[in-house]
Formats: structure tokens, sequence, C-alpha cells
């Protein structure tokens, strides 16, 4: 079982962006934790690829359907696995929270390389953010998302020593979901306005 739909090749341009910086080779014998896994499909391309990979999901459906090394996680509330991992997937799943400020600290405790990548609000204002009702089995699992804007997130990361490189490229697009729209500053959200990371600390 895995997501389908729209899901196929926003999976493809997103692992591609990250084979075309790292090459294959980088990810044998790495650990590897995906979070917001859904399924497991992204970690089992990385698994394909040598990597050890342990998925860790909020919605119980979802995690009984993950094969592997798995941990029921719900990252609105502060985590701590007792364990480090070469790299962290957090793809898709960010704005799919409320606290989503202190779940973004939690990795950046447990990796020193991060994929990031979320939906974000139209605005450069680093202090601005919209809070988002939401149900589904692949949306915020405490029902509250949150869109702050990518300025927003890059302060985080810089007030916690990261450095980090976005990719606002074309050739992660898919679908409706776009990474290199231009900020007009409306102060608004709509769904596929996304930016893409790769955090070292």
């Amino acid at each position: 079982m895995s997501f389908n739909g729209h899901y196929i090749d926003w999976r493809k341009t997103r692992i591609n962006k990250i084979l075309s910086i790292f090459g294959d080779e980088f990810f044998k014998g790495k650990t590897i934790l995906e979070l917001g896994a859904g399924y497991g499909d992204n970690g089992k391309i990385f698994e394909s690829l040598g990597s050890i990979v342990t998925c860790a999901e909020g919605y119980i459906d979802n995690y009984n359907v993950i094969p592997g090394k798995k941990i029921l996680l719900d990252q609105d509330i502060k985590w701590n696995l007792g364990e480090t991992f070469d790299i962290i997937i957090h793809w898709g799943v960010l704005y799919h929270l409320d606290n989503w400020e202190q779940d973004l600290e939690c990795a950046l405790q447990h990796s020193s390389c991060i994929f990031l990548e979320s939906e974000v609000s139209d605005s450069d204002d680093e202090n601005f953010e919209i809070k988002v009702n939401e149900s589904g089995n692949d949306q915020a699992v405490n029902k509250i998302g949150s869109r702050p804007s990518a300025n927003k997130i890059e302060k985080l990361l810089k007030n916690n020593g990261a450095k980090f490189t976005r990719y606002d490229d074309e050739d992660i697009n898919s679908s409706f979901h776009c990474y290199n729209w231009e900020v007009k500053n409306t102060k608004t959200w709509k769904s596929g306005l996304r930016r893409f990371w790769v955090i070292k600390k």
C-alpha cells in the first residue's frame, strides 16, 4: 500500500532533487528517520539505496501499514527518541503541526542533516504564520496546522545555529506543488506554495 495520485510524481521530483545534490552512493549505510512517514513510501526508496530507515508516523492506521522499523509519534508533543540519525527526512509534515517550532527544534537535536520541505504562506515577514483547521489521514493529527512564512522557518533555523540551502527550483515542481513561485506578500496561503531546504548543523 502507498499514497498514490499526485503523491507518485511528487515523491519522484523531491527524491530526484536530493539525489542530484548528494548522489546515490551517499545514502549507502546511512541511518535515516522519516518523519510524518505516511505509509513509509519515501523510506522504501532510500532503503533501496542502502539506507537504514526508521519511519515515524502519527496516525495509527498509517503506522500499521508501514513495514520495517517504525515509531508511533505525535510531533505536536515534545519528543526525544534517545538516538541520533545521519539524516532526517522532514517532508510534508511541518505545516500539519500546531507546535511546528518545537518539533523542528526536536528534529535538530536528532540529526546534523535534515531534508526539510513544507507548504508556506505568501509572505516574507519572519514573524508571520497562519493557523489552519485540517482533517484527514494525510493532514494534522491534532486537527490544527500552520502555514508559516519561509522566512519564519529560516529565522528559527538561524536561531538554532543551523546552516541551510533553500532550493526554489522548477525541477521539484509536481502537479499543484510549486517551489519556484514568487513571493507577493499577500499574507495568505493556498495549497501548493512550497519551499525545500537542505539543513546542516
